[in-house]
């Protein structure tokens, strides 16, 4: 059935970007970036449409953040699969648009996917590349999330956790983000994704297991340089005993 989802879905994603590109070559300016927002929400809709109705899929998630999050802020995130990038889309308060700091590789590849992650303002960079050129990727999406009030996220992994396993938390994209704007940071656990990291584990299991999310902390904008190393440290902290907690009520359950 898994494997039906994903045949089904890739292949509406293909049509939609046939359409989306054709779109985009002929109309003005101020369309186009209408209907790239449209299809991006159209896109996260189709996502969790399948899964919900075909696949089991179950959210288990719980906002452990004690005061109202503000309708700006920077989100901040541990990284397991693809679909953490779907996920933290939907599930961002207030149906805000997020923009994501995401490895080069993604633009190319992936229907739909990669085209809107080319095209709807997030920053694509490479994982070992010119960091010169990653610093003013980042700072250029930061700086058009202000112009459009949506939300940056950053995964300061870099990249997928194989194990699970919490990795080193880089701060250079973290920093640069703040630089442009002070913005409070909402932490946010995910536990779940390192079951379908790839596309054979997707397909054995995909729908087994809920993929869990905890909005776990919330934390005042960053002073200056320090306060930033500070805040991602503990970032990392939280993150860290957030996906213990889970692990644990999760295998308690088995």
């Amino acid at each position: 059935m898994n494997l039906v989802i994903v045949f089904v879905l890739l292949s509406v994603f293909a049509w939609w970007e046939s359409f989306l590109l054709w779109f985009l070559a002929f109309s003005a300016p101020e369309r186009k970036k209408a209907k790239i927002l449209e299809y991006e929400a159209k896109a996260i809709s189709a996502i969790f449409l399948m899964f919900k109705y075909y696949a089991g899929f179950r959210i288990d998630f719980k906002n452990l953040v004690d005061e109202d999050i503000p309708q700006r802020f920077l989100l901040v995130s541990n990284h397991q699969s693809l679909l953490d990038i779907p996920l933290l889309m939907y599930l961002i308060p207030g149906g805000k648009r997020a923009r994501f700091v995401a490895k080069q590789e993604l633009a190319w590849g992936i229907p739909l996917i990669s085209l809107l992650l080319r095209k709807a303002g997030h920053s694509l960079v490479r994982r070992k590349g010119d960091a010169l050129h990653a610093i003013r990727s980042v700072e250029q999406m930061a700086r058009r999330c202000i112009k459009e009030g949506s939300i940056p996220v950053i995964f300061p992994e870099g990249h997928r956790s194989q194990t699970g396993i919490l990795g080193t938390f880089h701060s250079a994209g973290y920093r640069k983000i703040l630089e442009v704007e002070s913005l409070p940071i909402l932490v946010v656990a995910l536990e779940g994704g390192r079951y379908v990291r790839t596309l054979k584990d997707f397909f054995r299991n995909f729908g087994t297991s809920p993929y869990s999310v905890r909005f776990v902390g919330l934390m005042p904008p960053p002073a200056n340089k320090r306060e930033a190393l500070r805040s991602l440290e503990n970032a990392r902290l939280m993150i860290d005993e957030a996906l213990l907690g889970m692990r644990r009520l999760h295998s308690g359950r088995n």
